[in-house]
C-alpha cells in the first residue's frame, strides 16, 4: 500500500518509544515488511521533513530501498496552491496533502488530525471517478493496509526489503 505519513505521525511512526507507537506499528510493519511504501513530494511537505531532521535519515534511507517514492515538487505545489485559494477556512491547514494525494494517486494517509479530514476528502478536490483517500489514524484502521489500496500504477513501485535492509532500517530506527 502506499500511504503519506503525515508530519503529526512520524515520531508514532518510526519511533518505537513513542507511547503511541503501537497504534501505528502496523504501518511500518507493512513499509519493512509488507508490500507498502510512502509516498511524498512538494515543498511544503519536504520543508515539514527537513525540520524533523530525526526522520529524514530514515525516509532517505526507505529512499533508497525503494520503500519511498518522491513525486514532482511544481505539480504538487501548483495543486496546494489552488487548494489554498479554493478553501481559506483556517482548519484546513494541510492543501499540501491532497495535492500529494491527487498527484501521486495515493488512497492512504496516516493523520491524527481529525479537523483535515472532511476538507481532505472532500470530493471537490479531485477529479471524477477519483479513489478519495482513506485515513489511518490507529489499530482500528489496520484492515486499510492492504495491497487494494496501491493505485495499479504505483504497484511497480513495490519492493520487498531484503532481510539485511531490513535490519539496517530496524537499527536505524533504534538511534
Amino acid at each position: 500500500m502506499a500511504i503519506i505519513v503525515d508530519t503529526n505521525c512520524f515520531a508514532r511512526v518510526f519511533c518505537r518509544t513513542n507511547k503511541e507507537h503501537s497504534e501505528f506499528a502496523p504501518v511500518l510493519d507493512w513499509i519493512i515488511s509488507g508490500s507498502g511504501f510512502l509516498v511524498y513530494g512538494g515543498s511544503k511537505y519536504k520543508d515539514e521533513l527537513k525540520k524533523a531532521k530525526k526522520y529524514l535519515s530514515i525516509f532517505v534511507l526507505l529512499k533508497k530501498a525503494r520503500k519511498a517514492v518522491v513525486f514532482e515538487d511544481k505539480k504538487i505545489d501548483e495543486l496546494q496552491f489552488m487548494y489554498e485559494k479554493m478553501i481559506t477556512n483556517p482548519d484546513f491547514d494541510d492543501p499540501h496533502l491532497p495535492a500529494i494525494v491527487r498527484v501521486s494517486k495515493c488512497r492512504l494517509i496516516c493523520s491524527k488530525d481529525s479537523r483535515s479530514i472532511p476538507f481532505i476528502t472532500s470530493p471537490e478536490l479531485y477529479p471524477k471517478r477519483f479513489h478519495l483517500p482513506k485515513y489511518y489514524s490507529g489499530l482500528k484502521d489496520k484492515y486499510l493496509l492492504v495491497d487494494t489500496n496501491i493505485d495499479p500504477r504505483l504497484k511497480k513501485n513495490c519492493g520487498l526489503l531484503s532481510k539485511r535492509e531490513k535490519e539496517t532500517f530496524y537499527k536505524k530506527l533504534n538511534n
